[in-house]
């Protein structure tokens, strides 16, 4: 059974971006303050205290891929003004500017999404993020990469998400035996960083616990964001953000643009 490289926030960059264009998928502890994921869960806890189980907010009926008991949350910058430190982060913009700044001006935010698993959750079908752009299949070079921030720890049996190790690699066709699939169990304050081409989704949960995980994925700037945060966030939301997440969420004076 493959396990899933683990790494310090401390280590170097060099180290870690190595091991994820090795495997698709690295774990990286200590990458949050406790005070910080405390402060996330504050602001959303009433926005997921009244949403429903298998909530799309509107977009998709309830399905198998989406779950069941799953609670999904968009506009997360509208809902917390602590979402802006997130997508900051420099580790996360590392991440992004080496392995999507060589073929854009800029990259962009494509969508933050706040993914709570409940008791009596499913495995989530395998699947590839970057297939969302499947104008542009594989093999490809790197259109998106991201991270899921744990913002409680990721079990077993709570639904840490599941990976295929180095699947970002294989032919489109190849699906992965049960033995090459592992899940990225991490404490608190860990976050997963992997490809928008690694084979991943989410586990399933047997606990009368709640698994929540952050979700934010970049993309390169010429290609269409999956999240349209004017809608979701609110321009005057947009408008009154730090001026990087002004440009990553695609404002700039003026209004929304695309800039390659």
């Amino acid at each position: 059974m493959p396990e899933l490289a683990r790494h310090k926030a401390s280590d170097s960059r060099d180290e870690i971006f190595a091991t994820l264009s090795r495997d698709g998928g690295v774990i990286v502890e200590d990458a949050f303050a406790p005070d910080l994921v405390d402060a996330l869960v504050a602001d959303f806890t009433p926005h997921l205290d009244a949403a429903d189980w298998a909530n799309t907010e509107g977009d998709e009926l309830p399905n198998e891929f989406f779950g069941f008991k799953t609670k999904r949350l968009h506009g997360l910058l509208a809902r917390s003004s602590h979402f802006s430190r997130v997508v900051t982060d420099p580790l996360l913009l590392d991440m992004a500017k080496h392995f999507l700044g060589g073929r854009c001006r800029d990259f962009r935010l494509s969508t933050g999404e706040l993914m709570v698993l409940g008791e009596g959750e499913s495995d989530q079908t395998l699947h590839r993020d970057a297939d969302s752009w499947m104008y542009y299949p594989p093999p490809r070079p790197e259109l998106l990469v991201s991270g899921n921030l744990a913002l409680t720890d990721f079990t077993e049996r709570n639904g840490a998400t599941r990976v295929a190790p180095g699947s970002h690699l294989w032919d489109k066709r190849r699906r992965p035996e049960p033995d090459e699939i592992c899940q990225a169990t991490m404490p608190r304050g860990s976050v997963l960083l992997y490809s928008g081409d690694v084979l991943h989704g989410g586990g399933a949960n047997g606990t009368g616990e709640i698994r929540i995980g952050l979700y934010v994925g970049y993309v390169l700037s010429w290609l269409r964001s999956i999240e349209d945060h004017a809608v979701s966030n609110g321009v005057e939301t947009v408008e009154a953000a730090p001026a990087r997440v002004r440009e990553l969420m695609g404002y700039e004076p003026g209004g929304f643009q695309a800039i390659a």
